[in-house]
């Protein structure tokens, strides 16, 4: 197993930390693992129910066809403007 050093902790996460695993009977190293893993198996399951209402809208979307060069260059010029809206109101 890897070994990491954290640095520069603020005061505020370092005390909730210590208390949170001191309320859950974990050491402090127990309790941070265990919130970076339930942080990503959160983030997993937001992506995969993501993955799962577009795979619904597609299969509702109806049959497919294929797309003219234009209509893709169109809806690749829309996801790219979404796309630096997004970065830009960030």
């Amino acid at each position: 197993m890897a070994e990491y050093t954290l640095k520069n902790i603020p005061e505020e996460i370092y005390h909730r930390a210590q208390s949170a695993a001191e309320n859950s009977l974990r050491s402090l190293n127990q309790e941070i693992i265990f919130r970076l893993r339930r942080s990503f198996d959160a983030e997993d399951a937001r992506m995969s129910a993501l993955h799962a209402k577009w795979v619904m809208e597609a299969l509702e979307s109806g049959a497919a066809k294929p797309l003219k060069m234009a209509e893709l260059d169109a809806a690749f010029a829309r996801g790219t403007k979404r796309a630096a809206a997004r970065k830009g109101g960030k």
